[in-house]
């Protein structure tokens, strides 16, 4: 696997949304750290970003799973994605999209990074 900058909880958060969005299967978490609310939404909402750029969800379905994920836990975030759903809004054209695409796979490239790595391993081991 590559190295990367998550800290241990943050990876189990990870590997835990993977499981749910059952983007992994038959995959079992070996770890004592559990992660923080923030972490888990953090982990579900990189998973939702991932779905997106396999082109398996919506934009404007993103922001609204997004948007109910960080709602109570993630302030800054959730009015940042209020934010760009609404820009989307307004002019939903592929430049908008490729745009905030680009915002949040930066905000997420670790996360997503870990995601493609983890998909990677459980594929070869398959």
């Amino acid at each position: 696997m590559t190295t990367n900058f998550l800290s241990k909880p943050q990876q189990v958060a990870l590997q835990q949304a993977l499981i749910n969005s059952k983007l992994l299967n038959g995959y079992t978490i070996n770890s004592d750290n559990t992660p923080s609310a923030e972490q888990q939404i953090y982990s579900h909402i990189a998973v939702t970003l991932y779905r997106f750029n396999l082109q398996k969800i919506k934009w404007s379905s993103f922001f609204k799973t997004a948007i109910s994920i960080a709602s109570n836990e993630c302030q800054w975030l959730s009015s940042e994605l209020a934010r760009c759903q609404q820009d989307y809004k307004t002019q939903p054209n592929d430049s908008v999209i490729l745009e905030q695409s680009a915002f949040f796979s930066g905000i997420f490239s670790e996360e997503l990074s870990y995601i493609d790595a983890l998909l990677g391993t459980a594929a070869q081991a398959e």
